[in-house]
C-alpha cells in the first residue's frame, strides 16, 4: 500500500494502525449513542460531562492521527520486499561466510544451497504461514583487481569479482529452487566495510563499489524474473557496517552508491553493529577514519531510502548500542537478529539454526532464542521481528 513515492507501509505496522482505528471508530459511535440516550432522558447530564469525554476521543483521534503520521515517514518499498505474510514468530536460518575459491563456486554454492534447503524443510519453517528464509551470502571486504570491482574474502583473502558473486549466488538459488518443497527465499548478497578499497589506489572507489553492488543485485532479480522464480525467491543487499572498520564518510557512500542505483527496490539489510569506539586507522593515508555520530549510525541503518536494520547481536552491550540508536530515532524497526553462536555438542530443538563448532567456527555470544527474547523486551517498535539468523564467524 502506498504511503507517498519514497516511503510505504509495511504490512505489520498496517494491521496493527487499521485494528486500532476500528476500535477509536467503534467507541466513538458508542459513546455518542450514550449521549444521544443520556441526553434526552437528562440534558443537564451531558452539559455537565461533555467536556470531559469529547476531550477524551479527541485524544485518541489525534493518537491515531499521530501514529499514522509516524508511519508515513518510515519505510521506503513495497509491502512483499519484506514479507507479505504475518506470524506470531519469526523464521530462524543459516547464513554464511563465503571462504571457498571462486574457482570452485559451482559445487560448493550448489552444495550450501541443498545444505541450506534441507535444513529449513526438516526444521518446518517452509508453510505459507512462515516467514521466508533469510539467508546472507557475506563475500568479505570490497576491492578491486586489476581494475575489477569484487571482494576479498574475510580469511581466506580470496578475490572474487562481483561477476563470480553473481554467478556462486545462481547457483545457490538453482540449488534452493530444485528442492520440490516450494520454501521461499530472501537472499541477502552481502559485503563489509573493513577497510573498503584499502591499497587498492584510485582504481577503487567506495561509492562505486555500491553501485555495482546493487547492479549485481538488480542483475539478480532480473534473473530470476526470467526463471519465473521471482515469486518464491528475492536478492536483497547486506552490508556487514561496522562503525570500528571504516570511517562514516566512506561507509555512506557506499549506501549512497547502493541506494542511488537500486532499480529493483528491494532493501540494503544492515547486518553489522551500532558500537560506540573510534574507527580504525586508515590503512593507506595513515590517518584515523572519521568518527561516527548518531546521525550516521541512523542513516546507514535506516535513513536512506532502502536501508533496514538486522542488528549484530551477541551480547548485552551489542543489544544496548542498537536499542539506544532505536530509543534516539523512533521510526526505526528492526526486521530480526544476527547472532555468531554456534553449538557445542549436544541436541538442539528442530528451528536451532546453530552448527557445530568444531575447528571450523568461531561462534561465540548469544545463542538465537536469547538474543531475539533480550531484543524483544528492549526494543520500541509495535512491528514483529521478521528473521533470526545464526552467522558463525569461520576459523
Amino acid at each position: 500500500m502506498a504511503v507517498d513515492e519514497s516511503k510505504k507501509i509495511s504490512e505489520g505496522q498496517a494491521i496493527f494502525f487499521a485494528s486500532k482505528g476500528a476500535i477509536v471508530l467503534v467507541l466513538t459511535v458508542l459513546v455518542l449513542l450514550v449521549y444521544a440516550v443520556a441526553g434526552y432522558a437528562d440534558p443537564k447530564l451531558i452539559s455537565n460531562s461533555d467536556n470531559y469525554l469529547f476531550r477524551s476521543l479527541y485524544d485518541q483521534l489525534q493518537s491515531l492521527r499521530t501514529d499514522y503520521t509516524n508511519i508515513q515517514s518510515s519505510k521506503g518499498f513495497d509491502v512483499t520486499a519484506i514479507d507479505a505474510v504475518q506470524t506470531a514468530t519469526p523464521t530462524f536460518s543459516r547464513s554464511h561466510y563465503i571462504e571457498t575459491s571462486p574457482d570452485t563456486r559451482v559445487s560448493d554454492l550448489q552444495a550450501l544451497g541443498q545444505q541450506d534447503i534441507q535444513w529449513t524443510v526438516t526444521s518446518h519453517q517452509c508453510s505459507t504461514s512462515n516467514y521466508a528464509s533469510l539467508v546472507i551470502l557475506d563475500f568479505g571486504e570490497p576491492h578491486t583487481s586489476h581494475g575489477v570491482y569484487g571482494t576479498s574474502s574475510v580469511n581466506t583473502n580470496l578475490f572474487w569479482s562481483d561477476t563470480d558473486i553473481a554467478d556462486a549466488a545462481r547457483q545457490f538459488i538453482l540449488a534452493w529452487h530444485a528442492n520440490p518443497s516450494a520454501c521461499r527465499l530472501k537472499l541477502a548478497i552481502g559485503l563489509s566495510n573493513h577497510h573498503q578499497c584499502a591499497y587498492n589506489g584510485p582504481s577503487c572507489s567506495v561509492k562505486e563499489v555500491g553501485v555495482q553492488w546493487a547492479s549485481t543485485v538488480n542483475g539478480l532479480n532480473m534473473w530470476l524474473q526470467s526463471q519465473h522464480y521471482d515469486k518464491q525467491i528475492t536478492a536483497w543487499g547486506a552490508y556487514d557496517a561496522e562503525t570500528t572498520w571504516d570511517g562514516a564518510d566512506r561507509t555512506r557512500q557506499f549506501v549512497d552508491g547502493f541506494n542511488g542505483n537500486d532499480t529493483s527496490r528491494v532493501p540494503l539489510l544492515d547486518f553489522g553493529d551500532m558500537r560506540q569506539g573510534a574507527p580504525l586507522t586508515d590503512p593507506d593515508t595513515g590517518q584515523a577514519e572519521q568518527t561516527w555520530t548518531n546521525e550516521d549510525r541512523y542513516y546507514v541503518a535506516w535513513k536512506a531510502p532502502f536501508d533496514i536494520s538486522l542488528p549484530e547481536i551477541y551480547d548485552p552491550s551489542t543489544l544496548q548500542d542498537w536499542v539506544s540508536l532505536q530509543q534516539s530515532h523512533h521510526d526505526m524497526n528492526f526486521i530480526g537478529i544476527m547472532t555468531e553462536a554456534c553449538s557445542q555438542g549436544g541436541p538442539l530443538s528442530s528451528t536451532d539454526p546453530r552448527l557445530d563448532c568444531g575447528s571450523i567456527y568461531n561462534g561465540y555470544g548469544f545463542i538465537p532464542g536469547t538474543a531475539m527474547s533480550q531484543l524483544k523486551q528492549n526494543m520500541l517498535q509495535h512491528s514483529p521481528l521478521h528473521y533470526i539468523t545464526s552467522m558463525p564467524v569461520p576459523n
